[in-house]
């Protein structure tokens, strides 16, 4: 019997570093994407918006990461903490929260653990719109 056979295994280049990771999980959230969402997590489902849930992150025009900063706390595990930035859609200028979140490496991929705390959420700026009567 032959095993191994075929290519060699790849890691994707999405999950290379935890700030890769990160990014690619926030991108995703932005873009209702919940496939990717669901892969940069080790446990998918658990963390992520569901159907009726109330999910605090408008349609945005801009997303970014600022301020990552990370503690390596053994091999292959590091905790992250970051801004999220982002402008609404619509205008209303740039809002910023921090969070936390445990990184883990697995066969080369780093993928969210448990988000850390509790998010802080930004002051909440409703965006005035034309109402249809």
């Amino acid at each position: 019997m032959l095993l191994g056979t075929g290519e060699p295994w790849r890691a994707d280049p999405r999950f290379r570093s935890p700030g890769a990771t990160l990014d690619t999980y926030w991108q995703a959230l932005r873009n209702d994407d919940d496939f990717t969402a669901e892969e940069c997590l080790i446990e998918p489902g658990r963390d992520l918006p569901s159907p009726g849930s109330l999910w605090f992150l408008p349609p945005t025009t801009a997303l970014r990461l600022a301020n990552v900063r990370s503690l390596p706390v053994e091999s292959g595990r590091v905790m992250v903490t970051y801004e999220v930035r982002f402008v609404p859609l619509g205008g209303g200028g740039e809002q910023v929260f921090k969070t936390a979140a445990e990184l883990i490496r697995n066969r080369g991929e780093w993928r969210i653990g448990r988000p850390i705390g509790e998010v802080s959420l930004p002051e909440w700026k409703p965006i005035p719109r034309t109402v249809d009567s």
